[in-house]
């Protein structure tokens, strides 16, 4: 239980941002990109998966369609109108949607009884500039360190965390997404949370191809009282991002539309999966 929770938040977070700017609106008509993304974890409640994609971006509507992988099943795909604040996952096989209200996903956060502490960031351009699908890039890094407690009951758990940011960005598709989250982006309500992902997407600019985000938490509460559980001292998350194909495109409007035939899923039924809202890291995302 320990684990599930702590950098979590913080990735959920990074997660929604990342939804929020894919939703953005663009300087021009519509953007289709093929990504693949790999996360691998050493937290038992956070499995290791890998994901093949294409999504498209026109304004504030987005649709990305799973190739495949382990994250979600190929075939299936995800679609917004309004900019991310909501997303419909849609299961053409069994002809069903499934709605998630991301806005009250960043409060549930929020209202968590997280406390960080002792915060710290830094914030460098390398030198390298690698061509990725096509263009060249500025490569950004962003490492953070804080300090995570999360009460449980009575019991205080107690994590420090290090976040390494890696982000290869074009600046070839223009300022993508920065009056959208100038005004609009995805808050918790925790102004710890908020303001440490805040400061990585104002200081990166550019639409990322490429990103490479590793978590490592230590576990600074030892073994827990009354148990013999021992918790592991370190733990390390990673999750690598790469755009293989981008292009302009102009968009078909029935694309992001869920078939009239389709029917929502009832949560109260058994064989319904929750959206796995968790895993989907659908970059690139583009700060100011």
């Amino acid at each position: 239980m320990y684990t599930a929770v702590t950098p979590r938040v913080i990735e959920m977070k990074r997660f929604l941002l990342i939804v929020a700017v894919l939703c953005a609106p663009a300087a021009f008509a519509a953007v289709e990109y093929d990504f693949h993304q790999m996360t691998t974890s050493e937290i038992e409640q956070i499995p290791s998966t890998d994901l093949t994609a294409r999504a498209v971006i026109d304004g504030d509507r987005t649709r990305v369609d799973f190739v495949g992988g382990t994250a979600y099943p190929p075939g299936t795909y995800v679609i917004s109108n309004n900019g991310s604040r909501t997303l419909v996952f849609v299961d053409p096989q069994s002809k069903s949607f499934t709605e998630v209200n991301v806005a009250a996903a960043a409060a549930s956060i929020g209202s968590s009884k997280i406390l960080i502490e002792n915060s710290k960031s830094n914030f460098e351009m390398l030198d390298d500039h690698p061509i990725v699908a096509g263009y060249p890039t500025d490569h950004y890094r962003m490492t953070v360190t804080y300090e995570m407690t999360v009460n449980l009951g009575a019991l205080p758990l107690k994590q420090f965390v290090r976040t390494i940011v890696d982000k290869w960005t074009t600046s070839a598709f223009g300022e993508v997404g920065e009056t959208f989250l100038s005004g609009h982006g995805v808050k918790t309500g925790n102004p710890k949370i908020d303001d440490l992902m805040d400061e990585e997407t104002a200081k990166v600019k550019g639409l990322a191809l490429k990103q490479r985000v590793e978590i490592t938490t230590t576990n600074r509460n030892g073994q827990l009282p009354d148990t013999k559980l021992k918790l592991s001292p370190t733990r390390k998350q990673t999750r690598d991002f790469l755009v293989t194909a981008i292009r302009r495109i102009d968009a078909e409007s029935a694309s992001f539309n869920v078939p009239a035939a389709f029917h929502k899923s009832d949560p109260r039924e058994g064989n319904v999966q929750p959206a796995k809202i968790h895993m989907l890291s659908l970059e690139p995302p583009a700060s100011k």
